[in-house]
C-alpha cells in the first residue's frame, strides 16, 4: 500500500515539473510522444530508484541528471538547461522541506513521510500553474474564467489537505483508510487541473483560429481590393487613350480649318468640344495625394463615360490612415460610379462627393442617380454581378472602417437619389 501511496502523487509530481520546464524553456520542434516517453521514462527511474535504494546521494542523482537529460528536448544553451535542472529541483526540495516541517510535530514519523509525499507534490504542482500563469507569456489565462480559474487553484488543493488532514487526526488507529482517502483526492485533484488546462488550451486555441480566420478574411478584402484597383486603372487608361484619339480627330479638323482661313468656325468647334479636351482635370487638389489621386482618377473616368461630377472637401484628413481613406473613397465611388452607368446614357447620371468636418468627426457624402429604387429590392446591397466570389466586397470594407474609428455607415434614397453616408472619429 505504501508503494501505491508514492507511485500515485509521483505522476503529478513528474507533471508539475514538466509544467515547471517549460515555463523557463522553448520546446522544439517534435512530436508531443516523444516529450511523453521522456517523462514516463523519468518516472520509472526516479520510482524504482526511490523505493529500492532509498539514500540521499541516489534520490539527488534520480531526480537533477534525468531532468538534466530532458532539457536537451528544448530551445536553450547550456546554462539555461542547468539553471532550469536546479531551479526546478529545488522547488522540490522546498515544498518537502516545508511539508515536513510543518506537520513532523503533529504526526510519527512514518506517517509524516507518507503525507508529505501527498502535499508535497499538489504544492509543487499549484506553484507550477502560478509560474506558467505569470511568466510565461504564450499561456494566458482569459480574461472572462480567471475568477475562476484561480478559486479553483486555491480552494480545490487547500480544501484537500485539509480533507486529508482531518480524516488522519479522526483514523488515530489506522494509516490504511487515510492514506486511501489521501490518494483519491490527489487523483481527483489530477484530474480536475489537467481538464481545467485543456478547458484553457481549447479556449485559447479556439481564439487564435478565429483571429486567423478574420486575418484571412481581410487579406482577401485586399486582393479584392487590389483586383477591383488594377481594373479601375484599366477601364482609365482605356479612357485617357480615347480622349487621346478624339483629341488627334478634333486638332485635324482645328488644322484644316486654319489653313482654310475659317478661324471663327474654329473658335466655335473648340468651345462646343472644349469638355472633350478638358475631361482630364484635376477636380480636387487637397492636403492628401490619396485623395487627390482617387477622386480625381475616379471623377475623370466617369466624366468620360457621360457621368456629371461634383466634389467639395475638406483639406486635411488628420487622424485617418491613408490606407483606409484610399479603401473607402475608392469603394464608395465605385459602387456610385457602377450604379450610374446603368442608367440609360439619355437620363440623367451624376455623382456628387462631400467631404466634411466638425469637432474632428469626419462625414463622407456620396450621391448617385438611380432608376429605380435599390433598396427596396436588395436591402443587404449585395453585388448584382455574376462573379459574387470575387466581388461584393465594398459596402462590406467601408462598414469595417467605419466601425474602426468608432463610426457609423448609413444607406438611404431621395427621389432618386442613392445616398451613402460614412462618419469617422479621429479622437
Amino acid at each position: 500500500m505504501e508503494i501505491l501511496i508514492y507511485l500515485i502523487p509521483n505522476v503529478l509530481r513528474v507533471y508539475a515539473i514538466y509544467i515547471l520546464i517549460g515555463v523557463f524553456l522553448q520546446k522544439k520542434e517534435k512530436h508531443n510522444l516523444i516529450y511523453f516517453i521522456s517523462f514516463a521514462v523519468f518516472y520509472c527511474i526516479n520510482s524504482f530508484l526511490y523505493l529500492w535504494l532509498n539514500t540521499i546521494i541516489v534520490n539527488v542523482a534520480s531526480n537533477i541528471i534525468p531532468i538534466f537529460l530532458i532539457t536537451f528536448l528544448y530551445e536553450s544553451k547550456y546554462w539555461s538547461k542547468i539553471f532550469t535542472t536546479f531551479i526546478v529541483y529545488a522547488a522540490t526540495m522546498f515544498w518537502e522541506i516545508v511539508v515536513v516541517m510543518s506537520i513532523a510535530n503533529f504526526f510519527v514519523k512514518e506517517e509524516t513521510v507518507l503525507i508529505s509525499e501527498f502535499i508535497e507534490p499538489i504544492l509543487l504542482f499549484i506553484t507550477a500553474l502560478f509560474l506558467r500563469t505569470f511568466i510565461k507569456q504564450r499561456f494566458q489565462v482569459p480574461s472572462s474564467i480567471k475568477a475562476i480559474y484561480y478559486f479553483v487553484l486555491i480552494f480545490i488543493p487547500a480544501g484537500s489537505i485539509a480533507i486529508g488532514c482531518l480524516v488522519i487526526n479522526f483514523e488515530n488507529g489506522s494509516i490504511i483508510k487515510p492514506l486511501i482517502i489521501s490518494v483519491i483526492l490527489l487523483t481527483l485533484n489530477f484530474f480536475v487541473f489537467y481538464l481545467f488546462d485543456q478547458i484553457i488550451i481549447s479556449y485559447k486555441n479556439q481564439n487564435e483560429l478565429e483571429l486567423q480566420k478574420k486575418q484571412n478574411e481581410i487579406l482577401k478584402l485586399q486582393e479584392q481590393y487590389s483586383r477591383q484597383y488594377v481594373k479601375n486603372a484599366d477601364l482609365q487608361y482605356d479612357s485617357i487613350r480615347k480622349i487621346r484619339h478624339d483629341m488627334k480627330d478634333q486638332l485635324s479638323v482645328v488644322y484644316a480649318m486654319l489653313s482654310e482661313g475659317r478661324t471663327d468656325d474654329a473658335m466655335d468647334y473648340i468651345s462646343k468640344n472644349a469638355d472633350i479636351i478638358s475631361s482630364n482635370y484635376n477636380i480636387v487638389n487637397t492636403d492628401s495625394i490619396i485623395v487627390n489621386a482617387v477622386v480625381n482618377s475616379k471623377f475623370t473616368v466617369a466624366e468620360t463615360v457621360g457621368i456629371k461630377v461634383q466634389c467639395s472637401t475638406v483639406k486635411r484628413f488628420d487622424g485617418i490612415d491613408e490606407t483606409d481613406l484610399c479603401n473607402i473613397l475608392s469603394n464608395m465611388l465605385d459602387n456610385a460610379i457602377t450604379a450610374c452607368m446603368k442608367i440609360p446614357e439619355d437620363k440623367e447620371r451624376f455623382v456628387t462627393l462631400d467631404i466634411s468636418c466638425e469637432n474632428n468627426i469626419y462625414r463622407f457624402v456620396v450621391k448617385n442617380s438611380i432608376n429605380g429604387s435599390v433598396l427596396k429590392n436588395n436591402k443587404r446591397l449585395l453585388t448584382s454581378k455574376s462573379d459574387k466570389k470575387n466581388h461584393g466586397f465594398g459596402v462590406k470594407i467601408i462598414r469595417e472602417i467605419a466601425g474602426k474609428y468608432r463610426g457609423r455607415c448609413d444607406f438611404f434614397e431621395q427621389e432618386n437619389v442613392f445616398c451613402c453616408m460614412v462618419s469617422l472619429m479621429t479622437e
